[in-house]
């Protein structure tokens, strides 16, 4: 080491630092001192002024980070990043904003130790935030009161906050074979030191922890791509069950319109079909919805062009149609009070089209404005509408082809057999008794085949009773069940889709029918009464449904497979969505104490 300025420039930093000095008292330690450079003493300059790190901890970190499971939410993903970043860099706070290339701001997400209020969303241009999204990389801010960028300085300093390291946060993708990076948004980590130095080994550590932060995005992107993967698989799979008829038009559209909410982060989907009343003039009507509530969706609800004029410029454009400030939209005037409630602000119309290229259908999607949908979520969305279509018109025109024609050959065999042993001296009147209940029962379910045909409530009045009557007719009992009923005395008149709520009932009994058949004894109760303005169907028997399959028997979303249709679920997810096609209610128990089950339809009158 020749240069007697750099010796000189080494000499006093080892007086500003003793503590080096003194491990260098020793003549072995001392010789280290000719194989130095200046980037040595620049990182033992870094090291000695940053006492805060600590590799033990920043490996800790990086583990812990590798370690976050894909399936953790977008936000709960950025605030665990500003609280690893706070114990590594011993920082006062962080935030996150994430950036929308829609509307050009920056929106609120993740934060750590942060108490005051935030504004929701920023402007791109004219913001600190902004300014390391467009020039995609760190900014130091050494003394924040003197940035003009930083609109709430005040605010900030009067927290202790005086410096700021702001970084983008990215991923890396590929479009075909081509890198490219995606920027997400801006971490911002706060320091209480003003006037602060922000070393570049520092800023690499700190880039090189968010780096692996922008793995486990990949790897969320990566997990979302395969799910919804695995949801156009099986709404293709629901197609081919439509064919089948092995699943209800019903239950098919509800299972996609609650895949295409659940996969895409949407606050509702809804499904309308347009229909022309007698005078022509169009209106929508609700045919399926999620989430699955009353107060959500109301079935069957009928919305004029008049007072929904968005469904009427979908119609005639026959393209998708997105309003960005649905609360302030004038066409969107008769839901300002539903979006205000649900904090929903952006709305997406997608037109389903029949073969001569007429609308016939619209998928609506309510979002919050903080998230819109981006183009994977549209190609998505795209692709589940064409299974919505194809579903729909398999349905009509498999129906009477395949359904009535199989359910006729089997309607036919067992009245050949019924009437054989009516012609035989040796039958006896229970053998003939069970054949009658199944030629009445295979009566009713061509009935029922009726009732895929129009996936919302065709509403009349008729009674009640009589209905339930109808059905528990279609069913043999063994002799050692006993068949308590309340119905046949008096009749209860509601206005409501008859061929939908024999559905309900016939299945409760179809389940109660099953249990009682397995345990060959035993108590089937029967009820109906008045409640308020509701009327309760109430369906009880022997037996309990096992601890496992109670969570989630009611949904009326879902496609139970072929080998697990005996379990009833099929069956129960359907009365659950038909009774909520009448804004209804539906609830059980079941007590292993009481050895007891128990439906409970409410439906108003």
């Amino acid at each position: 080491m020749n240069n007697p300025d750099l010796l000189a420039e080494i000499e006093q930093f080892l007086l500003h630092n003793p503590a080096l000095l003194e491990l260098l008292k020793d003549p072995a330690k001392r010789r280290t001192l000719e194989y130095l450079c200046r980037e040595d003493f620049d990182r033992l300059d870094y090291l000695l002024k940053n006492p805060w790190l600590n590799l033990e901890k920043v490996v800790s970190i990086a583990d812990s980070i590798m370690n976050i499971s894909p399936e953790i939410s977008s936000d709960d993903l950025l605030n665990i990043l500003c609280e690893y970043t706070v114990r590594l860099t011993d920082a006062i706070a962080a935030t996150c904003r994430t950036y929308d290339p829609v509307k050009k701001t920056m929106v609120a997400s993740g934060a750590n130790n942060w108490s005051i209020e935030r504004i929701e969303a920023i402007p791109y241009e004219d913001s600190l935030a902004g300014r390391v999204i467009k020039d995609k990389t760190h900014w130091c801010v050494p003394d924040i009161s003197a940035e003009p960028l930083y609109k709430e300085k005040d605010k900030i300093v009067g927290m202790g906050i005086n410096s700021m390291l702001a970084l983008p946060i990215q991923l890396i993708d590929y479009e075909g074979a081509e890198k490219k990076s995606v920027l997400l948004g801006t971490l911002q980590i706060y320091f209480r030191e003003k006037g602060k130095t922000f070393y570049p080994q520092q800023i690499k550590l700190v880039k090189s922890i968010v780096s692996r932060f922008s793995y486990v995005l990949a790897q969320q992107r990566k997990f979302a791509l395969q799910k919804k993967s695995q949801i156009i698989q099986e709404s293709r799979k629901a197609l081919v069950s439509i064919l089948k008829r092995t699943q209800s038009l019903d239950q098919v559209l509800s299972f996609l319109v609650a895949k295409i909410a659940e996969t895409i982060s949407v606050h509702r989907c809804s499904l309308f079909s347009i229909e022309t009343d007698p005078d022509g003039r169009h209106f929508a009507i609700l045919i399926a919805g999620y989430p699955l509530a009353s107060f959500e969706h109301r079935y069957g609800v009928t919305l004029t062009f008049e007072e929904h004029p968005a469904f009427k410029e979908v119609y005639e454009t026959g393209q998708p149609l997105l309003i960005e400030e649905a609360r302030n939209d004038p066409r969107m005037r008769a839901s300002y009070e539903l979006y205000l409630h649900k904090k929903i602000e952006n709305v997406y119309f997608f037109p389903i089209k029949d073969e001569d290229d007429v609308v016939m259908n619209v998928l609506v999607l309510d979002g919050d404005e903080s998230r819109p949908l981006d183009k994977d979520d549209l190609f998505f969305s795209n692709a589940l509408i064409q299974d919505i279509e194809l579903c729909i018109q398999a349905s009509i025109r498999s129906q009477e082809r395949h359904d009535f024609f199989n359910q006729m050959l089997s309607f036919g065999a067992i009245a050949k057999v019924y009437a054989k042993k009516l012609a035989s001296p040796e039958s006896t009147a229970e053998e003939l008794n069970l054949l009658y209940k199944k030629l009445y029962k295979s009566m009713l379910a061509v009935n029922d085949i009726i009732t895929d045909r129009v996936p919302f409530a065709q509403k009349e009045v008729f009674d009640l009773n009589e209905v339930i009557a109808e059905r528990l007719e279609a069913y043999y009992f063994p002799p050692q069940v006993s068949v308590e009923e309340s119905i046949s005395k008096n009749s209860v008149m509601i206005t409501a889709d008859k061929k939908k709520v024999g559905r309900i009932v016939g299945n409760l009994l179809d389940n109660a029918h099953k249990k009682l058949e397995e345990l060959k004894k035993g108590v089937l109760r029967v009820m109906s009464f008045m409640e308020d303005d509701y009327v309760v169907i109430e369906i009880g028997n022997t037996g309990t449904i096992p601890e496992d399959l109670r969570k989630g028997l009611l949904q009326a979303h879902r496609l139970m497979p072929q080998h697990n249709r005996d379990e009833g679920g099929q069956g129960l997810s359907i009365v659950n969505l038909f009774t909520v096609m009448h804004n209804g209610e539906v609830a059980f128990e079941s007590s292993a104490e009481k050895n007891w089950t128990v439906f409970r339809v409410k439906l108003p009158l």
